[in-house]
């Protein structure tokens, strides 16, 4: 038996093919169609219809429950339409807290600081100069304490011209306040040389030539020290002028000498000029108490040395010209036995 094959013709075999494209591409155009106008449903009146929400909720049981907008509180249905109607009703969003900046006090003399700016530098300049509340008050014994050293630094203040003056023929010795050193050992009385009761008059004269604003103090030493009124300079008062005489009268010429002791008492007044009158007796300053002397000198203090003798000068290089030299003073010798052939 002879088996044929049946070959269909071409346009047969394409034909199942062409009625499927065409059946998927109705289907594709009626989705299209159905979904144009399910996502835009409208009213006969042409508005948008509004649409509801369903929640499903599945129980234990195995049941599920479904719920609407008429299960729900009136209240909460308002005010989801309400937010939903009224975007501006809306709670507005949470903001961030604005940073706080330091309040800054306004310094004297300068424009205030803008809020969104922080000077450190006036800030610290601020906390420095404190406010009125400060607790870091002065009490009354602090006040009294810088009242005088104010007072002490007023009354050492240069006052008036300086003036010039002399003292046993020692020169012109200039100023505005003055120390007169005495040696008042028992070898300057009457029963040595008789200095002191020469030196009455000669300060006496240099004394009174002082106008009211300067300042001068008598300084009497041998083993202690000794001096006028009080251990302060006094004003070249007419009431202070007159008592001069009196007080060198009243020196008593006895003991030894501490020509170092008297020398520190007369640099602690801090005056312009100090005019040593002594015998230069034992026991002489050494190197290391000259060297001491012109470092408490203050500056500008000149000292001037006047060194009594009988008969020539036996050294011209003794503590005593040492002492002028050291600080920018004079030196003059007096052999006291002319007085006594003057006379």
């Amino acid at each position: 038996m002879v088996q044929q094959n049946t070959i269909q013709p071409p346009h047969q075999k394409w034909r199942p093919l062409g009625m499927s494209l065409l059946t998927h591409s109705l289907l594709v155009i009626f989705l299209l169609i159905f979904g144009f106008f399910a996502r835009t449903p409208q009213t006969e009146s042409g508005k948008l219809r509004r649409a509801g929400v369903v929640l499903a909720v599945q129980s234990d049981t195995d049941t599920t429950e479904y719920l609407d907008e008429s299960d729900f509180p009136e209240e909460s249905q308002t005010e989801t339409q309400t937010n939903q109607s009224d975007p501006s009703a809306l709670p507005p969003p949470a903001m961030a807290a604005p940073q706080q900046t330091p309040d800054i006090p306004e310094l004297a003399g300068t424009p205030a600081v803008p809020e969104a700016l922080v000077d450190a530098n006036a800030m610290s300049e601020s906390i420095q100069r404190g406010t009125a509340d400060s607790h870091y008050e002065l009490s009354k014994d602090d006040l009294k304490l810088i009242a005088a050293d104010q007072k002490l630094l007023k009354s050492r203040a240069p006052v008036g011209d300086p003036t010039t003056i002399s003292v046993f023929g020692s020169g012109g010795v200039s100023g505005r306040s003055f120390v007169f050193l005495i040696d008042r050992s028992f070898s300057m009385g009457t029963q040595g040389l008789g200095v002191i009761e020469a030196a009455r008059q000669e300060l006496t004269e240099a004394i009174n030539q002082l106008e009211p604003y300067h300042k001068f103090q008598i300084v009497g030493y041998h083993q202690r020290t000794h001096t006028m009124l009080r251990r302060q300079l006094l004003a070249a008062s007419d009431a202070n002028k007159a008592k001069v005489p009196e007080h060198i009268r009243s020196m008593a010429a006895f003991g030894s000498t501490n020509h170092e002791n008297g020398l520190y008492a007369a640099l602690a007044f801090k005056p312009d000029a100090i005019i040593f009158m002594t015998d230069g007796g034992y026991p002489e300053l050494n190197s290391g108490q000259l060297k001491m002397v012109n470092k408490l000198a203050p500056p500008g203090c000149e000292i001037h040395c006047i060194q009594f003798g009988i008969g020539p000068l036996q050294s011209t290089t003794n503590f005593m010209t040492k002492l002028a030299q050291q600080n920018d003073g004079s030196f003059r010798y007096i052999d006291v036995s002319k007085w006594k052939q003057e006379n």
